[in-house]
C-alpha cells in the first residue's frame, strides 16, 4: 500500500507531489494537507471541530521548513482561513478565503501583523509575508490575489489554484464520519 510522507504530527498528507508537474512558475508543484479545526474560516470558535484542507504550493526547492512555520501559524489559532500557503524567495504566502479577507479591513490588518510576527521570527530564517485572498464564486477573480506565491502570470496563478480547489475542495467543513457498509464489519 503506498503512503505519502509524513512532513507534521499535527497534518495529514492527502496528496503529495514531490517534483514539477508542467511548467508553470519555477517548479510548481503542491500538495494538500488535513487538520482538525476548533475556528471557523472567520476565526470564529466552534463547538465542535472542522476538517480543514490546505495546500502547500512548492516551488523547485520544496523547502519542508515551510510546515514549522505552519504549525506555528495552527498552534497560534491563526490558520482557519488558510486555503493555499507557500514560499518563494524568503516570503511566506497565505491565500485566505476572500470571506476573512474582506471581512473587515482592522480584522484582516492585524491578521496581517500577527503572521508577520510570526515568519519574522522562525527558529531557522526570518521570512516576510504577504497575504491575498481566494474565492471560489464563478465570476468573482476579482477577489483572488495570488500575491506572487506563484512566480508566473496572474491568469495562469489563478487557473493553477481554483484547478487544485475543484479537486480538493479547500477550506474548512464540518466532519461527517466516514460511513462503512454493513458488510465490511463481520461479527
Amino acid at each position: 500500500m503506498f503512503t505519502y510522507p509524513t512532513y507534521s504530527s499535527l497534518f495529514s498528507t492527502l496528496y503529495d507531489e514531490q517534483n514539477p508537474v508542467g511548467h508553470l512558475g519555477r517548479g510548481t508543484h503542491y500538495s494538500v494537507f488535513r487538520c482538525a479545526e476548533w475556528f471557523d474560516v472567520i476565526r470564529t470558535p466552534l463547538q465542535e471541530a472542522q476538517l480543514h484542507d490546505f495546500a502547500v504550493i512548492w516551488d523547485e526547492d520544496h523547502d519542508s521548513r515551510v510546515i514549522s512555520v505552519i504549525e506555528k501559524l495552527y498552534m497560534a489559532g491563526l490558520f482557519s482561513p488558510v486555503q493555499f500557503i507557500g514560499e518563494r524567495k524568503g516570503t511566506l504566502t497565505l491565500i485566505v478565503a476572500s470571506i476573512f479577507y474582506f471581512y473587515d479591513e482592522d480584522v484582516i490588518n492585524n491578521y496581517k501583523q500577527q503572521i508577520n510576527n510570526i515568519t519574522a521570527n522562525v527558529d531557522f530564517d526570518s521570512w516576510s509575508s504577504d497575504v491575498g485572498s481566494f474565492d471560489r464564486v464563478p465570476g468573482s477573480p476579482q477577489q483572488t490575489f495570488t500575491e506572487g506565491i506563484i512566480n508566473a502570470e496572474e491568469h495562469r496563478v489563478i487557473t493553477y489554484i481554483r484547478n487544485v480547489d475543484s479537486l480538493w475542495n479547500l477550506g474548512t467543513k464540518k466532519y461527517e464520519p466516514e460511513k462503512k457498509p454493513p458488510w465490511s464489519n463481520p461479527e
